[in-house]
C-alpha cells in the first residue's frame, strides 16, 4: 500500500495548522494558507506518513536532501526549528514535532 494512501485524506492536522498535501501549504484555522519550501513540505509529509514513529535525524536529512548527507549535520535541526515556528502553538515547548533524544524526531498528531 503506498504511504500516501494511508493518510486520512489530502490534509493532516499538525499542531495549530493543517498540512495540505495537494497544495503544498499550511492552512491556519482562519483559512489563510502559507506556502512551504520543497524541503519543508517533504519533511512534514514524511512526518504525516509516520505518525508516532521516531524518525532518525540522518534518515530525515537524506530523505529530504536529494543529495549526499550534508557535512553540517545540524541542518535537519534547523529545518525542524523553522517548521516548529510555523505549526506549534508554543515552538519552545513543541507538542506536534517532538525531539527523541539520541534518535531524532517524532510527529505526534493532535488528539481529537
Amino acid at each position: 500500500v503506498p504511504a500516501a494512501s494511508r493518510l486520512s485524506g489530502p490534509r493532516v492536522a499538525m499542531g495549530r495548522r493543517v498540512l495540505d498535501l495537494e497544495h503544498f501549504g499550511l492552512i491556519d484555522p482562519d483559512g489563510t494558507e502559507e506556502r512551504l519550501t520543497a524541503s519543508e513540505f517533504e519533511l512534514l509529509r514524511l512526518f504525516a506518513e509516520n505518525p508516532n514513529r521516531p524518525l532518525n535525524r540522518e534518515w530525515l536529512l537524506e530523505a529530504t536532501s536529494h543529495r549526499e548527507a550534508e557535512a553540517f549535520d545540524r541542518a535537519i535541526d534547523l529545518r525542524i526549528t523553522r517548521l516548529r515556528r510555523k505549526i506549534e502553538t508554543d515552538p519552545a515547548h513543541p507538542d506536534a514535532i517532538r525531539t527523541v533524544r539520541g534518535v531524532g524526531y517524532v510527529f505526534v498528531p493532535p488528539v481529537g
